[in-house]
């Protein structure tokens, strides 16, 4: 019976995750949240025309690439000032912990735009450079950086008024936009994408990562199991477990799929706390505990928030 129900829990898990890898497109597995960093007083503020050009251009093009885009109006309506402008790195990354929707990246960007006057003739170029990073929202990871601009504009219309300005300049950054957009979404896929064999499923139907042992480090299973949202930084703390049961609970989990890496930062005799980087989504990894506890014969808890994933033994008499 007890065998029936360890093969009962293992196909429920394969057939779950089949369902999951075949219904989602890889990119669809990343929530985006676009922001503008302009706390430079020379790049153009939030609100103003040329910035809603981009922030739209750039916004649409990672959307038709399948991320999942968010509009940070939206989300942080209610908990922060929506109007505020000139916000520096630290409000913007205080945002996209905040918002109750999971944030997995922020893309944030800056717009620099000028008029350059002609040495010899009343003629002005415009110059536009947009700046764009990305970073992971629960660890603070740098994932990429790009720019674009840099090279010959035509000339402004003369006379060119503010109107003019601002729309010309408008034109020749929704451009500047999307191919940066372009280059995000190439870093951002390049960054997800799993770089080991094809995935191997274990006697319990847990889905192990390419080539791995138990206790070893696992390489990544191949695009289509499910391992395409971006690799994250996870804290796992086993509570109330002997230096046994911690030593077989590593074993486990270092075999999982989408495990990358993993480092103990504290242990005692009754703990230990683990820094383990995954590119699974944090339902899945506290899904893959919960069963992993059932098919190892432990009585457990499994509680999760942030990035902080506790696991507490329930011991019984």
């Amino acid at each position: 019976m007890a065998l029936f129900k360890r093969l009962m829990l293992g196909l429920a898990l394969l057939m779950s995750f089949s369902v999951v890898a075949s219904a989602q497109s890889p990119n669809s597995r990343i929530n985006l949240l676009v922001m503008s960093d302009d706390a430079d007083p020379d790049t153009v503020p939030r609100n103003n025309r040329i910035f809603n050009r981009v922030q739209l251009q750039l916004s649409e093009y990672l959307n038709t690439r399948g991320f999942q885009v968010y509009d940070e109006t939206s989300l942080a309506l209610g908990i922060t000032q929506t109007a505020r402008v000139r916000r520096r790195d630290a409000e913007l990354i205080e945002i996209a912990r905040a918002v109750s929707t999971p944030v997995d990246a922020m893309v944030v960007y800056q717009i620099y735009a000028s008029a350059r006057r002609a040495v010899a003739a009343d003629i002005r170029f415009p110059e536009i450079r947009i700046a764009g990073r990305v970073l992971n929202v629960r660890s603070g990871q740098f994932i990429a950086a790009f720019e674009v601009g840099g090279f010959q504009l035509p000339a402004l219309p003369n006379p060119c008024s503010a109107e003019c300005l601002l729309e010309t300049v408008g034109t020749h950054s929704r451009l500047l936009a999307a191919d940066l957009g372009a280059a995000i979404a190439q870093k951002l896929e390049g960054f997800a994408r799993p770089s080991g064999g094809a995935a191997a499923v274990g006697k319990d139907g847990i889905v192990l990562g390419g080539g791995a042992g138990a206790g070893g480090a696992a390489p990544v299973a191949a695009g289509g199991d499910g391992c395409n949202s971006l690799p994250t930084d996870f804290v796992i703390q086993l509570r109330d477990f002997t230096a046994t049961e911690v030593d077989r609970v590593e074993s486990e989990f270092v075999r999982w799929g989408c495990y990358r890496a993993h480092r103990a930062t504290q242990m005692t005799s009754t703990s230990a706390d683990f820094f383990y980087t995954t590119s699974a989504d944090s339902a899945r990894l506290t899904r893959n505990f919960r069963l992993m506890l059932e098919l190892v014969g432990l009585n457990g808890q499994v509680t999760f928030s942030g990035n902080r994933l506790v696991v507490s033994k329930v011991a019984t008499r």
